[in-house]
C-alpha cells in the first residue's frame, strides 16, 4: 500500500469511527518537522512564569456592562505575566459597544490579543490573552463544532526575559452542552495544532515551549480532559482545591492549566481565591480565576 492509499484509509476508517473527529483540518499521518526549540535542562537559573486563565462572565452578572472597576481590580490581584481570558465581548450591542479585552488591557498596562469566535449582536465574541510582555504573533484556529456555538482555540507567542525561546500561549473555550462529544472532538482537534498536524502558522510548534489554558467546560474526571493529557499535563499542586464555578460558592473544576508534554514545570504555587473581607471575586465574574507560577526545569 503507498502513502496516498494508507492516507485514503485512514481517513475512512476515521470517518466512520467519529463524525465530530471527521470535521477536524489536520492530516491522519503526522508531518516530520525539523527544527524547533532545542531540548535544554536547567540546573540554575530556573525561569519562571505567572500564568491565569479567567473567565470574566461580564454580561452575566454585572448590572452595568460599561462598569469595569471590579474586574480592573481583579486583573490587578491576579498580577499574572500572562491571563488567559474568556467569554470576551468585542464591541457588541449588549455589552455597550465596549472593547471588553482593550479596557481591561489599557487599565492594567498589559499588551492584549483577542480571538473571534463568532460575530455577535453588532460585534464580536470570543477569548482573549492578555500579557506583560508584547505579543509577537497570533493566530485564531477554529474548533469543530458541530451545529452548536462556534469555538476557537486562539496562539499567542510571548518572550520574557530568562527564557531562551518564545512561548506559545494557548487560550480557548470549549463547548458548554452536557453531552461531551464536540468537546471530545475539540480537545482532538487542539492535539493536532499542538504538534503541528494542524495548520497553526507557527513554525516547528511541536518543539515549542506551550501552555494551553481557559474554561473546558470539563472537570478533570471527564472524558476530553483525560484525552488532553495525551500530549498535557494538568497543573496541579497538592492541597489545592480546583472547583471554580460558581464563584459564590464553587462546585466543580472546569478552568483548567496545561504544560505541554515537551516540556518539565515545577508548580511553585497555585490559587484559586475565594470571597474574603479583602476582595469579593464573586462580584466581578461567576468563574474564579485559576492562577499558577510555573518554574521551568526542562524546554
Amino acid at each position: 500500500m503507498n502513502t496516498t492509499q494508507l492516507k485514503i484509509a485512514l481517513s475512512a476508517a476515521l470517518l466512520a469511527s467519529c463524525s465530530v473527529a471527521a470535521s477536524t483540518t489536520g492530516s491522519e499521518i503526522l508531518a516530520v518537522q525539523n527544527g524547533g526549540t532545542p531540548d535544554k535542562v536547567y540546573q540554575t537559573n530556573k525561569p519562571t512564569i505567572k500564568v491565569a486563565t479567567y473567565n470574566i462572565g461580564k454580561n452575566e452578572l454585572s448590572e452595568n456592562v460599561a462598569d469595569f472597576n471590579q474586574l480592573n481590580q481583579a486583573i490587578a490581584k491576579i498580577d499574572a505575566d500572562v491571563i488567559v481570558v474568556t467569554e470576551v465581548d468585542n464591541k457588541t450591542a449588549r455589552s455597550k459597544k465596549v472593547d471588553q479585552l482593550e479596557t481591561l488591557a489599557k487599565a492594567n498596562k498589559m499588551y492584549h490579543a483577542f480571538g473571534k469566535a463568532l460575530d455577535f449582536d453588532g460585534g464580536e465574541y470570543g477569548v482573549g490573552i492578555l500579557s506583560k510582555y508584547p505579543i509577537e504573533k497570533s493566530k485564531v484556529i477554529p474548533l469543530p463544532s458541530g451545529d452548536a456555538e462556534q469555538r476557537v482555540v486562539l496562539l499567542s507567542q510571548i518572550s520574557k526575559p530568562g527564557f531562551d525561546s518564545p512561548i506559545i500561549i494557548m487560550g480557548t473555550h470549549l463547548d458548554w452542552q452536557k453531552d461531551p462529544t464536540i468537546r471530545i472532538g475539540q480537545v482532538r482537534h487542539i492535539l493536532d495544532a499542538a504538534i503541528g498536524d494542524t495548520d497553526t502558522g507557527f513554525d516547528n510548534i511541536a518543539a515549542s515551549i506551550k501552555i494551553l489554558a481557559g474554561d473546558f467546560n470539563s472537570t478533570a474526571e471527564e472524558q476530553p480532559i483525560k484525552e488532553l493529557r495525551y500530549f498535557w499535563v494538568p497543573v496541579e499542586k497538592s492541597g489545592v482545591n480546583y472547583r471554580s464555578w460558581p464563584a459564590v460558592n464553587p462546585a466543580i473544576d472546569i478552568d483548567h492549566i496545561f504544560t505541554f508534554k515537551g516540556q518539565v514545570w515545577d508548580v511553585k504555587d497555585m490559587v484559586i481565591p475565594k470571597d474574603s473581607k479583602e476582595f469579593q471575586w464573586s462580584q466581578a465574574s461567576d468563574h474564579l480565576p485559576i492562577i499558577a507560577e510555573l518554574e521551568l526545569k526542562e524546554q
